[in-house]
């Protein structure tokens, strides 16, 4: 297999300097929660799309994996991680792909290239694709309401979110706070029995309450997405869960797919979720897995991220309108704001040749970041299970360098949705 030359190893680490020395405040530490933000810290420059004439050659297919595994092992080596997947798309296929390091912190088993990492909040994107394919159906409209949907199963609903549409939910624009008052998150963190139950109760007490802002306003909320789970599952008679490995995971030949943490604290059978170098098995309740609990390997990952990039399956997903819908900002959106779609933060990037698709994940013991540049049928996404701000800085530089080396494009710095304003605490040691 072909491997990196030794400049290009060289660059990787001067490139994973550059993110140790300038990283930027990431998500917050919240326990088990992550609310990225909606524009970057600094106005994006160059405002324009770049030519689409790479700045160098782009990386040959040949020797892909192991070019992504050099980088990945550069990377996990600096920040001192446990372990790092990665994937590469381009013109309709997954080049490469790698994973590097081991599932647990002081033991020997390696990570598989088929070990599922923890998406966190890059799991709304699947929530978006499902709500669309209700939309298809006829099941649903964007202008459907919470109390045209939900008026029959929740007696209480708050006059200000009576009226909120499927569409102001899908892009962050309900009014809904993040997750909730204090005590209706704790009860949530708590609750037990079957996730529908659990999602049920969650909504209810979220939408019985006054919004914390005025509908059309942005204020990203993970509850909100919950409210979407609960609105599809009564439409369709079928747990959220269910109806996302039905409608969309199994279509996109996702197999390897589950909610949750992947790893079992009984044994060493996946990737061990990490804080700080130690194991911690802590993860977001149940009822807001339509914003932020999906895992699966990087590769199923990569089907995804192929789909959101036009190559549809036969049949197609969705109707090309819909699909069209689904990556369309909500109003006007300045330069330098990254705007927010159904699941998407929209950024505007010169290397994309125009605005992104992207966003992070995180459930604070794991990290995950993906960005895609539709323009140019390219795409990356990287997984970690830490979720320290090391592991985070190490996530954005691994995508630059993926960038740089496959498309071409020195992206710079990729100013990520990481909330800037609540820093991840920083390792022991």
């Amino acid at each position: 297999m072909q491997t990196v030359s030794v400049a290009a190893a060289a660059g990787l680490l001067v490139f994973l300097g550059w993110a140790s020395s300038n990283r930027a405040p990431v998500t917050p530490a919240a326990p088990s929660q992550t609310v990225p933000t909606s524009t970057p810290s600094k106005p994006v420059q160059p405002q324009q799309p770049a030519s689409t004439t790479p700045a160098r050659p782009i990386a040959s297919d040949v020797g892909a994996d192991a070019q992504i595994h050099a980088i990945l092992d550069s990377a996990v080596k600096s920040a001192k991680l446990p372990a790092m997947s990665a994937a590469v798309i381009r013109n309709g296929r997954v080049i490469g792909s790698a994973a590097v390091g081991v599932r647990k912190m002081k033991d020997a088993t390696a990570v598989l290239a088929d070990d599922p990492f923890h998406l966190g909040n890059c799991t709304k994107a699947f929530t978006g694709v499902l709500i669309g394919e209700l939309v298809d159906a006829g099941s649903l409209r964007w202008d459907s309401t919470i109390a045209e949907v939900l008026g029959r199963e929740i007696g209480s609903i708050h006059p200000d979110l009576a009226g909120v549409t499927v569409d102001q939910l899908l892009h962050h624009r309900s009014g809904l706070l993040a997750r909730g008052p204090s005590e209706v998150w704790i009860a949530a963190q708590r609750a037990k029995g079957p996730s529908t139950d659990q999602r049920r109760t969650y909504v209810e007490a979220m939408i019985s309450k006054a919004p914390g802002k005025p509908a059309g306003q942005y204020q990203y909320s993970n509850a909100g997405y919950a409210v979407l789970g609960l609105m599809a599952e009564t439409i369709a008679g079928k747990p959220y869960e269910d109806l996302l490995q039905e409608r969309v995971l199994k279509p996109l030949g996702i197999t390897t797919a589950g909610f949750g943490q992947a790893g079992d604290p009984k044994a060493v059978l996946a990737p061990w979720p990490h804080l700080d170098g130690g194991p911690s098995f802590t993860d977001n309740p149940a009822c807001v897995a339509p914003g932020m609990t999906l895992h699966m390997s990087i590769g199923d990952w990569a089907k995804f991220v192929n789909f959101e990039l036009g190559h549809q399956p036969t049949p197609p997903l969705l109707k090309p309108e819909t699909f069209k819908y689904l990556q369309e900002l909500a109003g006007q959106v300045k330069d330098d704001e990254m705007g927010y779609a159904c699941g998407w933060f929209r950024p505007l990037r010169a290397w994309a040749g125009g605005r992104a698709l992207h966003h992070v994940g995180s459930n604070t013991v794991n990290f995950s970041e993906i960005w895609l540049a539709p323009a140019r049928d390219f795409g990356v996404v990287v997984a970690c299970n830490e979720g320290n701000e090391d592991a985070a800085d190490a996530c954005e530089a691994v995508c630059a360098a993926l960038i740089q080396r496959f498309l071409g494009v020195d992206p710079g710095p990729l100013e990520s949705a990481r909330d800037r304003r609540n820093p991840v605490r920083k390792p022991k040691g």
